[in-house]
């Protein structure tokens, strides 16, 4: 059980996002502590370097010569003894030699080495001023300096000055084990935080994906919390949200769309089957079988009708984001849908009249639509006005300018629809007139509806002596 959560616990966003921060920051500050070590190690180095010679040249003022050159002496004042040195001066020790390496004095009768290090060919270089140097003796680390004087006869020397290096050495010790033991603490610490701060930034996504988890299809209403952090979390929130949205909408458009073609397929199913279960009851004329077949193409044709317009109910209640709006015009939209109603209109003998307002120009009769869309509303309103016009009567389309909009008039002779009648109609899918015409009951509902999401509006008058007036108002573009 431990084994599958440690398993699962490393797999995740929190870990990774640790182990990446850890990382860096370790890389990072272990790159920033070498070189802040490295530049105190050298200056540490330089400074004792610097003071070991100063202390040469010191010393070098002091010493005592006998006027022949072979006897020197070396006396070192109280006043050095007073001087901070980053060495002990008991434990500094001194030598002076010719150039041809003769020691002539020395205190290195207490020292625990016999000779100082020295190189007799530097002493002859015409740039020699002085020279450090390193050596060990048992172990023990010392650092020496050269120091080229000349005596008031003219003569030059080498003045050896030699001290132990352990104050040094100890003091980088003891920054590297301070160094080796904070920067693996430091290192765990900004883990452990980070481990934290990632746990509490992925708070909100924990709870976003419980909430997902829980939704399913009877609850698609549930949404994941919102929050208010100002981030990625936030937009991934709000897009979570949306697509829920979405697939509500397009979940409960499918639900309607099932219950409603299980409900109002099964009428004319029902009826092409009793015709066809009449038809073959017996032997049928000629005459009584054509009228049979033109009865079940009615029926087929209601059904068509009724399929169409129930998928276009699914699409519109899917809601805007499934639409693409462009740039369309309202007159060729129009003459499209009549041309293509033309010859239903025929077969009742009736006359489609098409006008445009003198007043409108060309930017008036552009609309922001779906091309499908609109012509199917204005196929439904055409197909109404043709379905209760009587026959050879006529059928008037317009398209009128108003203070900022742009109408479409659709006028025919039938008998006309109350307002009340109309209000019901385009609020209630399946909802029809009090007429015994044949219909679904759909198309003025999904007019509305489609009109609505182009910021139109349908309004619907009873004519005088007859007929209908169906209005579609449109805001013109650009206004």
């Amino acid at each position: 059980m431990f084994l599958t959560k440690w398993s699962k616990a490393t797999k995740g966003i929190r870990f990774r996002l640790t182990l990446v921060y850890s990382t860096l920051f370790g890389l990072f500050f272990a790159a920033f502590t070498y070189i802040i070590t490295h530049q105190n190690f050298e200056s540490w180095r330089q400074d004792f370097d610097s003071s070991l010679v100063n202390y040469a040249i010191d010393l070098s003022e002091h010493l005592k010569i006998d006027p022949s050159g072979l006897k020197v002496g070396v006396k070192v004042p109280d006043s050095e003894v007073k001087k901070n040195f980053p060495f002990v001066l008991g434990q500094t020790f001194f030598a002076v030699r010719g150039l041809n390496g003769e020691v002539l004095t020395s205190n290195l009768t207490d020292a625990p080495f016999e000779d100082i290090p020295y190189d007799q060919s530097l002493a002859t270089k015409e740039d020699y001023t002085h020279r450090l140097l390193s050596f060990k003796i048992k172990k023990e680390k010392y650092r020496a300096v050269n120091l080229k004087i000349t005596t008031s006869t003219g003569k030059e020397m080498i003045l050896q000055v030699a001290t132990n290096y352990h104050f040094i050495s100890d003091r980088e010790k003891n920054h590297l084990l301070f160094t080796f033991m904070t920067v693996p603490f430091l290192i765990l610490f900004s883990s452990i935080m980070s481990f934290m701060m990632a746990g509490s930034a992925l708070t909100p996504i924990r709870g976003l994906t419980e909430t997902a988890n829980n939704i399913a299809a009877q609850n698609l209403s549930l949404r994941v919390p919102e929050v208010t952090t100002g981030d990625e979390v936030e937009d991934l929130a709000k897009t979570l949200n949306t697509l829920l949205e979405r697939l509500e909408k397009s979940f409960i458009a499918q639900e309607n769309f099932v219950s409603n073609a299980s409900h109002q397929l099964n009428t004319p199913l029902s009826i092409i089957k009793g015709e066809l279960d009449v038809l073959q009851s017996k032997e049928r004329t000629p005459l009584e079988i054509s009228k049979f077949h033109e009865s079940l193409r009615e029926e087929l044709e209601r059904m068509i009708e009724l399929i169409k317009n129930m998928l276009l109910v699914s699409r519109v209640k899917s809601g805007l984001e499934s639409f693409v709006f462009h740039p369309l015009r309202l007159d060729e939209l129009l003459l499209t849908t009549s041309t293509r109603l033309n010859n239903r209109a025929r077969e009742k003998k009736i006359i489609i009249k098409f006008n445009i307002d003198e007043e409108l120009q060309a930017k008036d009769l552009e609309v922001l639509g779906e091309k499908q869309l609109l012509e199917a509303v204005f196929e439904n309103l055409l197909d109404n006005a043709i379905k209760y016009a009587p026959e050879e009567s006529a059928i008037d389309m317009k398209l009128k300018k108003s203070e900022g909009h742009t109408e479409v008039w659709i006028q025919d002779e039938g008998p006309g629809l109350e307002e009340e009648d109309f209000q019901k109609i385009i609020k209630n899918r399946f909802q029809r007139g009090n007429n015994n015409i044949p219909g679904t009951g759909i198309g003025l509902y999904i007019a509305n509806k489609i009109a609505s999401f182009h910021q139109a509006k349908i309004s619907c008058q009873k004519s005088s002596p007859k007929g209908s007036l169906f209005k579609v108002k449109f805001e013109r573009h650009g206004n």
